[in-house]
């Protein structure tokens, strides 16, 4: 059992921190009390009631709160609402903000006890979401209310195939009312749980698909030939995935934001070609964030790999929690930097490379692996950055020892840079895996401890105990005492994995967190929270 420790004590919130939104636009008038449409933010140290506190958009106070908690916030926008940046305040002290856009659309809504003869609005909903996918237009939005599922099958072999597109800034959305369990999909039903078909009338663009429970026969969401999609806070998982594909799976689709996903238990590990996170060919302008990708049977947690097209790039994966994969945490196959950036920041990756190798041949087994693979066109330049990351027991697979350790760079790969990076390893592990070429990773400001002497292929190494908060539990704060606390140099990232500023003392801390104030978080929950896994 893997326990992750999220209580409040020494590196507790010192401010309300948002990490994103469901939908980044929608109308302030109409749906349900004409107050506009919902909107669900997902953070920390929001408090475990809302007390006195309020969210306000472009300035303007929101309206009617459904559901408050320290890490996730349902409102209505409200009459007040204008565009500008969602805020969160607690006890007088102000979050970041996240851009929202007021704007024109309808609201419509599905429930068990609807019709779909009926209009779709509150007092009379539709009844399926193959009605409310079909109908809505362009900037439109369906609440799908609690108990509601589509499992059988729509078309294309998916329980739900979408084949229509918002346009920009008006795009489509599905998302779950707030609090409500909606399912999409069935282990034991189609291929596909959800899918857009690579059929004409494309690309089926601009939607927002958000708050479900997605399940597949073979894969959760399959994503071919589209752009600007939002896929947020979706619970993912396909017991019984193979092949050369993914839990999600994304094929020439660029600019997606695939956000605070749980994607686990997943995959019957018969090959190395079935991962939980992948995006293939002329995938690009991908930002993977907030996260949790666990305890599957899948070859790698998160990978880019074009098969058809030249190398990826503007790739952004930060602050992400993933466990429990047979290879990789955190591929990055097929990259070139020099087109737009690669980078991963602010992960927590640990008990991954746990193996053995697939029956259809050995992987690679480390936290971080980048290949150096080119299918079309020339290799990568430029250089990828790694930094702020913490890693933990990368690659135990004890028989793979030249391909197994935190870190793989191997030979064709564009050079990688790391900084700032909490590798903690065990008796025997490696921190840089056998197959690296030495000449293409570089970096500095490093801590590396348990598996022997830190690296000499990085400078300003530290080689010493970083007194996390409880390592047995898997709590990787950083204790006040410990030697990564201003340690680091600065990298640019404005926050950790906490949302707490960085730097929060003189300088950039080592690893995902940042030793934060020990001012007490406002509203602390009354007790601690333990995610268990």
């Amino acid at each position: 059992m893997a326990v992750l420790l999220c209580g409040a004590a020494a590196w507790a919130q010192t401010s309300p921190a948002i990490f994103y939104s469901d939908i980044d636009s929608g109308p302030n008038t109409g749906g349900q009390n004409s107050k506009g449409a919902f909107v669900n933010i997902y953070g920390k140290g929001f408090g475990a009631t809302q007390g006195t506190s309020t969210v306000s958009v472009g300035g303007g106070l929101a309206d009617n709160y459904p559901l408050w908690s320290d890490t996730k916030i349902a409102f209505q926008l409200g009459a007040s609402a204008v565009s500008g940046s969602i805020v969160v305040t607690v006890n007088g002290s102000a979050s970041n903000g996240v851009p929202f856009t007021v704007r024109a659309g309808n609201i419509f809504f599905v429930a068990t006890t609807g019709s779909d003869t009926a209009s779709g609005a509150f007092a009379t909903p539709w009844k399926t979401i193959v009605k409310a996918k079909s109908t809505i237009a362009a900037g439109d939005i369906a609440y799908i209310m609690n108990g509601v599922s589509q499992t059988a099958l729509d078309d294309y072999n998916a329980s739900l195939q979408i084949s229509s597109a918002g346009v920009a800034g008006k795009p489509k959305a599905l998302v779950a009312y707030p609090g409500a369990v909606v399912t999409i999909g069935s282990a034991t039903g189609p291929e596909f749980g959800l899918r857009t078909p690579q059929i004409a009338g494309g690309p089926f663009s601009f939607w927002t698909i958000a708050g479900f429970v997605i399940r597949g026969n073979n894969e959760g969401i399959d994503l071919e030939n589209l752009s600007d999609w939002r896929v947020i806070a979706n619970d993912i998982s396909v017991p019984t995935g193979s092949g050369p594909t993914a839990v999600v799976e994304g094929s020439q689709s660029n600019n997606i934001k695939f956000f605070g996903n749980t994607v686990h238990d997943s995959g019957l590990g018969d090959t190395k070609l079935y991962h939980s996170v992948y995006f293939t060919t002329s995938s690009n302008h991908l930002e993977v964030a907030w996260n949790t990708i666990a305890n599957n049977k899948t070859c790698r947690g998160i990978q880019f790999h074009s098969t058809g097209a030249p190398n990826q790039f503007d790739l952004s994966v930060h602050d992400n929690v993933i466990h429990g994969q047979i290879c990789d945490g955190i591929n990055f196959a097929t990259i070139d930097p020099s087109q737009g950036p690669v980078l991963a920041y602010n992960n927590i990756v640990y008990d991954v490379g746990l193996g053995p190798d697939p029956p259809d041949g050995s992987s690679n087994y480390a936290c971080i692996d980048s290949p150096g693979i080119t299918n079309v066109g020339s290799p990568g330049t430029g250089t990828a950055e790694v930094f702020n990351n913490t890693f933990y027991n990368c690659g135990p697979f004890a028989t793979s020892t030249t391909s197994s350790g935190a870190i793989s760079i191997q030979g064709g790969s564009p050079p990688v840079r790391f900084r700032n990076n909490l590798i903690i390893g065990k008796t025997g592990e490696h921190y840089v895996a056998g197959n690296t070429s030495n000449t293409l990773i570089s970096g500095s400001n490093n801590l590396f401890f348990g598996a022997g002497a830190a690296p000499a292929q990085f400078t300003a190494n530290l080689n010493v105990d970083p007194q996390v908060a409880n390592l047995p539990v898997l709590d990787f704060h950083l204790t006040a005492t410990s030697p990564a606390k201003d340690a680091g140099v600065n990298t640019g990232i404005t926050h950790d994995f906490d949302g707490n500023p960085r730097p929060a003392g003189a300088a950039f801390d080592i690893g995902a967190f940042e030793l934060a104030s020990t001012a007490p978080r406002p509203n602390p929950p009354t007790a601690v929270h333990l995610v268990v896994h």
